[in-house]
């Protein structure tokens, strides 16, 4: 090491320990009552929490699957387990199941931001590769959750726009409906998820 480099290093390590006495005060906080206040109220799980905590638990479901509008849908059960996770704030979900013969399995993870009322629900499963991720606002804690997001058509390239409609029955039920648009074509209800209690 040159002497120049030393000095450096010995420099930033004197300036390092000398802010050790007040990184150990724990009143010496660089933020006023009012902003600390904030942020620990965005960190707090709420009422929207306690509603996506609702759905925790095991469950079976059934869904009604469309290939297009007006057709004969498809049928699938599948049993889903259901999780509040990181100090109740996120809720995991794991579903598993049947499609078209083959095995199928999900995970999804949805939150709620306290600051910008927005949640947030990302999905994989083994039915692809893309990483799902629906968002809409929601103030009206206990009404139906409306997420929107998009996928892309593997055929065609071309952007599908997607909605998801959470419909809450109490502590036992919910329904989720699954809504795609392509293109020009007036949007289609592409799935409907009912999820009963076991």
């Amino acid at each position: 090491m040159t002497a120049r480099k030393y000095l450096v290093f010995v420099t930033a390590l004197a300036v390092a320990l000398g802010a050790l006495p007040a990184l150990a005060d724990e009143s010496a906080s660089p933020f006023d009552a009012e902003t600390e206040a904030a942020w620990a109220a965005a960190a707090v799980p709420g009422e929207a929490h306690a509603l996506l905590a609702s759905r925790t638990g095991e469950w079976q479901t059934t869904s009604k699957m469309w290939m297009e509008p007006g057709g004969e849908p498809m049928t699938m059960t599948a049993d889903s387990s259901a999780e509040m996770i990181l100090g109740g704030r996120f809720l995991l979900e794991k579903v598993k199941g049947t499609v078209m013969g083959m095995p199928f399995d999900g995970i999804g993870l949805t939150g709620y931001d306290n600051t910008t009322h927005v949640v947030t629900s990302v999905w994989v499963d083994t039915q692809g590769t893309v990483m799902s991720i629906m968002t809409g606002v929601y103030e009206k804690i206990g009404e139906p959750m409306e997420l929107f997001g998009s996928l892309t058509d593997p055929i065609t390239g071309q952007e599908i726009k997607t909605r998801t409609v959470t419909t809450f029955g109490g502590d036992d039920a919910h329904t989720m409906d699954y809504f795609m648009t392509m293109g020009d074509m007036p949007e289609m209800k592409a799935m409907e998820m009912v999820y009963t209690r076991k």
